[in-house]
């Protein structure tokens, strides 16, 4: 169990013995040894996300739609695993400029949860990789960061999360590091040229094949990132403005709910809105949250944050409130309409036949055992665009 504390550390209840610490160093380092040199094959610099569900289906409509209309010309790639997405949505993505991929044509067994994501990375055609979580949303085209001098350098840009990792939580021991006060990533968004980084990238995949070790004291894939790079003692590159929050204001002044996280470029300019609290698929077509953003001044010498419940149509949602040397800015201000125009995406697509055929095939996919064994055969999914929209 992972506890947030208010001095922004993340406590995890796990404790490992001294056998299985030594254990689990051994595999990660005889598995570096395994490591096949970069195949060489990959081309280009593109965009990758992981979309598979309503949920994600949902968001990264949304999410390419708006790349789209900032002017973003990157290739995409969707992966998705089985039959998580529809022939007939796999079509509608591609006149968005998308290319879907199933991970089962790349490997014969299930890619489960959120190890897709270094797994995409890995498998896709891209030499260089701006991966995106499906509900991250970008203010402004983001093709210019595969330009930036630190990512040229390093190869790879990695944003912070809130939390550092506590000092007695046994990843430290298992990759013999004593780097206590690094924050922690958030993995919303990654940067990676996999021609320099091809090895940490390998070790990162072995992190999360093992996750049923390590995920009991990282969260999720996101650390399995930055604990391979340092794992192999190699430099990154990690934006150095603190993550902040957006959403709207409370009765209590100064009272921000966080439901999205705001990340920064290297010159500390807003570029992603992680909107990982409401997601898209939840959100009414007339309900906009993004009303104020909430972040810590540049020379914050106070950083605290505190975890809040919401309600929100009966179902309680955490959120994030930043406390301290903080700032408030009006969202409206900074980006204009941007949340009203992915609101209106929203609206349009909820409107396309083929959603609602999709929302029935995921129903189908969860609720009837052998759906997606006879899928082709049981429902005749029209594939013209010009009869779906």
């Amino acid at each position: 169990m992972n506890v947030f504390t208010e001095n922004l550390v993340r406590q995890n209840s796990y404790r490992s013995d001294e056998h299985t610490i030594a254990l689990l160093r051994k595999g990660w380092q005889e598995h570096i040894e395994t490591i096949p040199p970069y195949p060489g094959h990959f081309e280009g610099k593109g965009i990758v996300i992981c979309a598979g569900g309503i949920t994600y289906m949902t968001c990264a409509w949304v999410n390419v739609s708006m790349l789209r209309m900032t002017g973003c010309t990157l290739p995409v790639e969707i992966w998705y695993t089985g039959a998580e997405l529809n022939p007939e949505t796999i079509s509608a993505f591609s006149q968005l400029g998308v290319e879907c991929k199933n991970s089962l044509d790349y490997i014969s067994s299930d890619i489960k949860g959120l190890s897709l994501k270094p797994f995409a990375i890995m498998h896709s055609s891209f030499k260089e990789v701006l991966f995106l979580d499906a509900d991250n949303n970008c203010v402004k085209d983001p093709a210019y960061l595969f330009h930036d001098i630190l990512y040229q350098a390093y190869g790879t840009i990695f944003w912070p999360d809130f939390w550092i990792t506590e000092q007695i939580n046994p990843i430290w021991q298992i990759i013999g590091s004593t780097d206590y006060q690094s924050t922690e990533m958030e993995s919303g968004q990654i940067l990676i040229n996999k021609e320099k980084c091809w090895r940490e990238l390998n070790l990162c995949m072995y992190f999360n094949q093992k996750r049923e070790h390590y995920y009991e004291f990282l969260l999720g894939d996101k650390d399995t990132f930055k604990f391979a790079w340092i794992a192999l003692g190699t430099p990154y590159n990690m934006i150095s403005r603190c993550v902040g929050t957006l959403g709207f204001e409370g009765s209590r002044k100064g009272l921000v709910y966080g439901l999205t996280m705001v990340q920064h470029d290297t010159a500390e300019d807003i570029l992603f809105l992680h909107r990982n609290w409401l997601k898209w698929d939840i959100t009414k077509e007339d309900e906009p949250v993004w009303g104020k953003i909430k972040r810590y001044t540049p020379d914050a010498m106070d950083r605290r944050c505190m975890m809040n419940v919401l309600t929100i149509g009966g179902e309680k949602k955490a959120f994030w409130d930043l406390i301290g040397d903080v700032e408030i800015l009006d969202f409206k201000e900074q980006f204009g309409d941007y949340e009203l125009r992915c609101l209106d995406i929203l609206r349009t697509l909820r409107n396309y036949k083929f959603y609602s055929r999709y929302l029935i095939h995921h129903h189908f996919l969860l609720c009837r055992p052998g759906y997606s064994l006879g899928m082709n055969d049981k429902i005749n999914f029209e594939t013209s665009l010009l009869v779906n929209y």
